[in-house]
């Protein structure tokens, strides 16, 4: 049996890692903290709509 709290638990410790190392790559690209956390708003926004319209079909 599937348990769903456990299973998000797990997408979200997965999600925090990839967003962290995301951020971090932009850091080490030379983006400034306040560029880098909007680049990695502006893609979360992106990924989250593309989600979203590939389960709409």
């Amino acid at each position: 049996m599937i348990d769903p709290e456990r299973a998000n638990e797990i997408a979200m410790e997965m999600a925090t890692e990839t967003t962290f190392k995301v951020f971090s790559m932009y850091r080490k690209a030379g983006f400034t903290r306040r560029e880098a956390l909007e680049l990695v708003k502006i893609n979360l926004a992106a990924s989250l709509q593309r989600g979203i319209t590939r389960g709409g079909k």
